[in-house]
């Protein structure tokens, strides 16, 4: 069996030039302002995230959400970007398996599922990506620095998570291996069991799979699913701990990258702590990694993002998708 990675699952995206959307200006993503601050990076919970150090950051901007696979099929008709070919997806019993991306155009993308964050297009995707859309915008855009992503998903907080320690409120927050997830995979997978794998978190936000943007409370900053949905690439490469880390919040990049720092979680695990980190070499291409998109404030300071067609668009996805969810149990609504 192969998941089709539609509203039940995240999307793997392919260009086909011969069905191009007239319009291909990018879809510029709703940015939040981030003000100058001070944080301490890092955990003692783990090897990788000491020592635990201080880091003061200048302003930045950052995606409200995650790029979605709209977003990023139109960069990649825009520019006939060649996807990789094969994904690491859930598939039959194997769990995880490499199987062929779907082939997918800008006008088949259903409704909702173009809504949901753009994966299976790996670091260096989403390197072209932000790369393009600051080409074509004339504004600095980026992939955020691990510093930039830590304090910005953290928002001023210094417990486990970015709303406190009581995962069994998880759900209110993030799209995570609860529940939902669990009996989808039982489901789909011939009564394959999450618990086996990753554990499941004692709540259910009424979503198997990955979710559409923005559909869960924001932190204090205002952003949506950095705890959750899945995971991001940001600009780093790995290093085994912080020793020798920048500490005024630009990105720790080497001549040589191996593989490129991961931040946040998914769907598919429990909630990761908010130091939590990851890494995954530039060619790895997988269905729980995407991306979202910073921004360099420079004089005069940029306008805020106005809603346009896809903003309103999302918007009307995401208020559909409540009232699924209500309809199946009586769910707090996010806020935001």
């Amino acid at each position: 069996m192969f998941i089709r990675r539609t509203l039940a699952a995240s999307l793997c995206l392919f260009p086909i030039a011969a069905l191009a959307a007239p319009d291909l200006a990018p879809i510029e993503p709703q940015m939040v302002t981030i003000e100058a601050g001070q944080f301490m990076m890092g955990s003692a919970r783990a090897a990788n995230t000491q020592p635990v150090h201080s880091v003061t950051l200048k302003a930045f901007r950052i995606g409200k959400y995650e790029v979605t696979a709209a977003e990023f099929q139109r960069f990649a008709e825009a520019t006939r970007y060649k996807a990789p070919r094969m994904c690491l997806q859930m598939a039959s019993k194997r769990w995880f398996a490499s199987v062929p991306n779907e082939f997918v155009a800008g006008a088949t993308l259903q409704s909702l599922s173009r809504f949901e964050p753009a994966t299976c297009i790996g670091w260096n995707g989403a390197d072209a990506y932000v790369k393009w859309l600051a080409k074509e915008t004339g504004k600095k855009y980026r992939l955020p620095s691990e510093a930039e992503w830590e304090y910005a998903s953290r928002a001023g907080t210094s417990g486990r998570y970015f709303f406190g320690n009581d995962e069994t409120q998880a759900c209110r927050y993030a799209n995570l291996a609860d529940r939902s997830a669990e009996a989808a995979i039982r489901r789909d997978f011939d009564g394959l069991e999450a618990r086996e794998h990753t554990g499941v978190i004692p709540c259910d936000d009424k979503a198997g799979y990955a979710s559409i943007v923005g559909m869960y409370e924001p932190n204090a900053f205002g952003l949506h699913d950095t705890l959750g949905n899945i995971a991001e690439f940001v600009q780093d490469c790995e290093h085994d701990t912080y020793a020798g880390a920048p500490t005024d919040g630009s990105a720790w990049a080497d001549a040589q990258c191996k593989a490129r720092s991961l931040r946040g979680g998914s769907w598919h695990w429990r909630g990761f702590h908010a130091s939590h980190r990851g890494a995954l070499p530039p060619d790895f291409i997988g269905a729980l990694e995407g991306f979202r998109v910073a921004e360099d404030i420079v004089a005069p300071a940029p306008t805020e993002t106005k809603p346009g067609p896809f903003d309103l668009e999302l918007a009307q996805a995401q208020q559909a998708e409540r009232a699924r969810r209500a309809a199946i149990a009586d769910i707090p609504r996010p806020k935001g």
